[in-house]
C-alpha cells in the first residue's frame, strides 16, 4: 500500500491539487495563500512543489496531499485514498481484494450506492416514455440537455420498491440503503421498506469533491408529501454543512472572487446555463456557520439572491447577519418583486445581468430602506425609529474599523453625535455567533522545538553547537525527541550532514522533517539564522530550567508542609547543582 501512496503523490501535484481549493502565488520556489483552516488576513500557509508538503505557520497544519484533502473535506484516510487513487488513475490492491470488499468502509459503500441511484435516475429521466412529462416540465423551463447531463437530473418512478430492488441486485442489502437514506422504514409492516422517492424529479446532491450524497426529490404533481423530499442526514450527509452545486462552482467562485448565493435548485441550475457559474444554494436548509465556512475557503465576497418576497426577505435578513458576524463582504442583488433568479434568468437575461451590475452592499441597502420610509426632515422619534432598525446590524458586523464607517454615516444622516449612538450601541445585546474553533484565528502551534530542530536540519553549521547543549529529553514532543535521537547518531557517524540521506534513516518521519525545514530554504543571511538559533536556543533551555524551577518548587513546598527541613535542605542543594551549578 505504501508504494501505491507514493505513486499517488507522484502524479498528483500538490500545487495543482490546492490550487482547485485556493488561490496560491509564488513566493520563491514555494507558493502561499491564506490559510483555509483559520481566519487570517495575511497568507501564512505554503506549498512547496519540490516536496509536495503544505504548511500554515499560522494554525500549524502540515501535511501531503492526502493530510490536505482530509481537513478540508473531512475525510477519514481511506475515502481519501480512494478518491486520490481514482483521480491519479492507480489501482489500489485493496480496494479490490475479497477481504476488503466485505469490511470496507461504511462512508465508501454509501457514496457508492447514492452514485448508482443517481445514474438509476437519470437513465430513467432520458431514456424512458413513462419520464416523458419530466422532460416536457423541465423543457418548459428551459433546462437544456446539457444542464440535465452536467446536474445529473433524474426522475424517481412512482414504484415503491423499483430502486431498492435494483440496488440489491449491485450487492447492497437493505440496511445498506437504509443508511443511505433512499428507503423509509415501513409503520404499518416492521421490517419492511419502501423506496423515499416516488414519482418526483430528482436532483443529485454532490459534496465539494462531486460525490453525490444525497437528493432531492421535486413532486409535479399535487401530493399530500409536499412539494420537496429531501435526503436525511447521513454518515456522508449534512444538510447544515452541503451546498448545492458548489462542486461545479467553486473554480469560478475563486476566478470571480464571489460567490451568489441563491434560494433554490432550478435557480442555480439556470444561473449556470446562462453562464453564471459562481453560483450555489443551501441544500433544503437555512445558511449556516459551517456553509459560510466551507464558502470563506474560496471567498470572503457573498452576494445575496433570494426571492423577493417576505420569506425571501427574512431569509436573507438572517444570512446577511450571520455573514457579517463572520467577516465577509455581504451584498444584494436585487430582483425585482415576484421573480425569482430562475424565472428572471428564464425570461429576462438583461434585467437579471443588469441587477447583478447593480448590486449593493448589503448594509449601505438596509440603510437605503431604512431612510426610504421617512421623509427628509426627521421627527425625533423617526431617528430613534431608524437607530432602532440600523444600530443591530452595524453590531453585527466583525470589524470595528466597519462598523466605525457606520455610526459615522448614520451620525452624519441622522444629524446626532457619534457617542450617542455608541452609547446606544453599547446597550444592544450582543447577539454574534461564538465562533466555531474552526473560524476563530488560532493562536500559532508551531513551537520553538519546532523552529529549532528545523532551523538545524536545513543548516547542518549548527548542528555541532546544538548537540553539544541539548539533549533529545529536552523536546517534550516525543516525535522530535525521536528525530533528535537519530541525528545525535548520525552526526557521530559521518563527517558531512547530508538531508536526504538523514531522511532515509527516518522514513516515517519524512514529511515531518521536510515541513520542518520549509520555512528555512530561502533564507540566505547567516546573521540572521545565528540570531534565530541564538534565541531559539536559549528560549528552549530557558523553557527546561522553567519546568525544572516549577517542579523543584513543588517539590520543596511539599516538604515544608511536612515540616522535614532536611529534606528541604537537600532538594535545594540539588536545584542548585542542576541549574545554576553551585
Amino acid at each position: 500500500m505504501s508504494d501505491e501512496i507514493e505513486e499517488i503523490k507522484r502524479k498528483i501535484d500538490i500545487v495543482d491539487f490546492i490550487s482547485s481549493y485556493l488561490t496560491l502565488k509564488k513566493a520563491g520556489t514555494s507558493y502561499k495563500a491564506l490559510c483555509p483552516f483559520h481566519q487570517e488576513k495575511e497568507p501564512s500557509f505554503y506549498v512547496s512543489p519540490e516536496k509536495q508538503i503544505f504548511k500554515c505557520f499560522g494554525c500549524g497544519k502540515s501535511g501531503s496531499i492526502f493530510d490536505f484533502l482530509m481537513e478540508m473535506e473531512g475525510l477519514e484516510f481511506p475515502e481519501a485514498l480512494k478518491i486520490l487513487a481514482e483521480r491519479a488513475g492507480v489501482q489500489l490492491r485493496q480496494f479490490k481484494s475479497k477481504e476488503y470488499q466485505e469490511t470496507k468502509d461504511q462512508k465508501i459503500k454509501l457514496y457508492e450506492i447514492n452514485q448508482l441511484a443517481a445514474r438509476f435516475f437519470h437513465a430513467i429521466l432520458v431514456g424512458k416514455p413513462k419520464a416523458q412529462f419530466v422532460r416536457d416540465y423541465l423543457n418548459k423551463r428551459k433546462i437544456s440537455q446539457e444542464s440535465i447531463k452536467k446536474f445529473m437530473l433524474g426522475y424517481a418512478p412512482d414504484s415503491y420498491n423499483l430502486l431498492s430492488n435494483f440496488l440489491k441486485t449491485k450487492g447492497y442489502s437493505m440496511l445498506d440503503i437504509y443508511q443511505a437514506g433512499l428507503v423509509v422504514a415501513s409503520e404499518k409492516n416492521p421490517g419492511e421498506y419502501y423506496d423515499r422517492f416516488r414519482n418526483r424529479l430528482m436532483f443529485p446532491i454532490c459534496d465539494n469533491l462531486g460525490n453525490v450524497v444525497g437528493f432531492s426529490g421535486r413532486a409535479l404533481q399535487e401530493t399530500e408529501t409536499g412539494k420537496y423530499i429531501n435526503s436525511p442526514d447521513s454518515p456522508i450527509y449534512s444538510k447544515s454543512k452541503i451546498l448545492y452545486g458548489l462542486d461545479k462552482a467553486k473554480q469560478a467562485i475563486k476566478e470571480k472572487k464571489q460567490v451568489i448565493i441563491v434560494e433554490g435548485q432550478m435557480d442555480v441550475i439556470s444561473a449556470h446555463q446562462n453562464g453564471y457559474q459562481n453560483v450555489v444554494a443551501s441544500s433544503g436548509t437555512s445558511l449556516t456557520t459551517l456553509h459560510l465556512e466551507i464558502l470563506g475557503r474560496f471567498t470572503k465576497n457573498i452576494a445575496f439572491a433570494f426571492d423577493q418576497d417576505r420569506a425571501g426577505e427574512a431569509a436573507t435578513k438572517r444570512a446577511i447577519d450571520l455573514a457579517n458576524q463572520l467577516g465577509f463582504n455581504t451584498n444584494i442583488i436585487l430582483i425585482p418583486a415576484g421573480k425569482d433568479p430562475d424565472e428572471c434568468l428564464r425570461e429576462n437575461l438583461a434585467l437579471w445581468e443588469k441587477a447583478i451590475k447593480e448590486q449593493k452592499g448589503a448594509v449601505d441597502y438596509y440603510f437605503e430602506v431604512a431612510f426610504s420610509k421617512k421623509p427628509k426632515e426627521l421627527a425625533a422619534s423617526e431617528k430613534r425609529e431608524i437607530a432602532k432598525e440600523l444600530l443591530p446590524i452595524i453590531k453585527n458586523l466583525s470589524d470595528t474599523i466597519v462598523q466605525a464607517h457606520y455610526i459615522q454615516k448614520l451620525a452624519g444622516l441622522l444629524n446626532i453625535p457619534e457617542k450617542i449612538l455608541y452609547e446606544a450601541l453599547e446597550k444592544i445585546k450582543d447577539k454574534r455567533i461564538s465562533k466555531s474553533p474552526e473560524i476563530i484565528a488560532k493562536k500559532p502551534t508551531e513551537s520553538i522545538e519546532e523552529r529549532l530542530l528545523g532551523l538545524i536540519l536545513a543548516r547542518s553549521e549548527f548542528q555541532n553547537d546544538f548537540l553539544k547543549k541539548i539533549n533529545p529529553e529536552d523536546f517534550a514532543d516525543p516525535k522530535l525527541q525521536e528525530i533528535v535521537k537519530e541525528l545525535k547518531k548520525y552526526y557521530n557517524q559521518k563527517a558531512l550532514f547530508n538531508l536526504q540521506s538523514f531522511k532515509k534513516k527516518l522514513p516515517q518521519h519524512s514529511t515531518t522533517i521536510d515541513i520542518l525545514v520549509l520555512p528555512f530554504e530561502n533564507i540566505a543571511d547567516s546573521e540572521l539564522l545565528q540570531k534565530e538559533y541564538n534565541e531559539y536556543t536559549n528560549r528552549l533551555l530557558a523553557n527546561k530550567t522553567e519546568l525544572i524551577k516549577k517542579s523543584y518548587e513543588e517539590r520543596i513546598k511539599e516538604a515544608e508542609r511536612a515540616k522535614d527541613k532536611e529534606k528541604v535542605k537537600a532538594l535545594i542543594k540539588e536545584f542548585q547543582r542542576k541549574i545554576i551549578g553551585k
